[in-house]
């Protein structure tokens, strides 16, 4: 994913400039071919104006600042904001109704963004994840009629230059929360569970963390460019009355696979409950 782009020549409006949206520009400047002096930020708070203007981006103290001639409005803000973000773009004088709102919002649904803006605009949506902030993140991503495929295609370029990219229909992007967007913490405590048992056995954590790690990254390559499926890669790590077998049986006889599922359920559901508040 850190591989150099053609030149991006449109300017981008970030509407936000916390972690995901300071990754993001850092981003698409470091391997999307943004450059820095077309990125205009407005952010109420100006934490990370210094270290953004470092690198050329124009830092300004006003939303109609930010979004004059932008073709891209990076809405990078809380999902319960969105709605009085949005209207204080179009209440600007410098807004223009071509300009295409991105928004990485989670459960923020597009006909919530074009009734804050007073109509159908353009608006691609997206659900990104937190390791977006190294690089290595996965996005998932749709778009209504308005945005046409051209612009769509160079949003979707330049989020490929830090992430893996998903396009799919809306109707899927609050249950890609659950598969995507909430994951990674999944992941993160399964780590902790296993670094907790290692430490009772009484290893070390820096003997055990690398070893955990390495152990992740190198099976997710595993099923990343396996030939054949998940359960084939468990069935040749599980010798018969092995150790790894031991282990799986545990896993089976605990329902670790339900509580996944209910885990991830439990997700949706509040996915849903939050566009629901959003649009009340």
């Amino acid at each position: 994913m850190s591989v150099f782009m053609a030149k991006f020549n449109s300017k981008l409006a970030f509407i936000g400039s916390g972690n995901m949206g300071s990754a993001i520009i850092r981003g698409f400047i470091s391997y999307g071919g943004v450059s820095a002096s077309s990125i205009y930020v407005f952010d109420k708070e100006k934490t990370n104006y210094d270290s953004l203007q470092k690198l050329g981006v124009i830092a300004v103290d006003t939303v109609e600042a930010a979004i004059l001639d932008a073709d891209f409005i990076f809405l990078c803000v809380k999902p319960q904001i969105v709605s009085s973000v949005v209207k204080d773009c179009c209440a600007a004088d410098s807004y223009q109704r071509s300009s295409v709102f991105v928004s990485i919002a989670a459960s923020v649904p597009i006909s919530l963004i074009c009734k804050c803006a007073g109509g159908d605009v353009p608006v691609i949506r997206t659900m990104p994840n937190t390791p977006m902030l190294i690089g290595e993140g996965a996005i998932a991503i749709c778009k209504n009629d308005l945005v046409d495929n051209k612009r769509f295609a160079n949003v979707c370029r330049l989020f490929s230059s830090i992430a893996v990219v998903s396009v799919m229909e809306e109707s899927m992007m609050n249950p890609v929360i659950s598969v995507s967007g909430s994951s990674p913490a999944y992941v993160y405590y399964f780590i902790k569970s296993i670094l907790d048992e290692a430490l009772d056995q009484g290893f070390t954590q820096e003997q055990a963390l690398p070893l955990i790690v390495g152990t992740v990254i190198g099976a997710a390559r595993m099923v990343e460019n396996a030939d054949c499926s998940i359960d084939e890669l468990i069935r040749r790590v599980c010798s018969p009355k092995g150790t790894t077998l031991e282990a799986m049986n545990v896993l089976q006889e605990e329902h670790f696979a339900d509580i996944i599922g209910h885990a991830m359920r439990a997700c949706n559901k509040r996915a849903e409950e939050i566009s629901t508040e959003l649009q009340s």
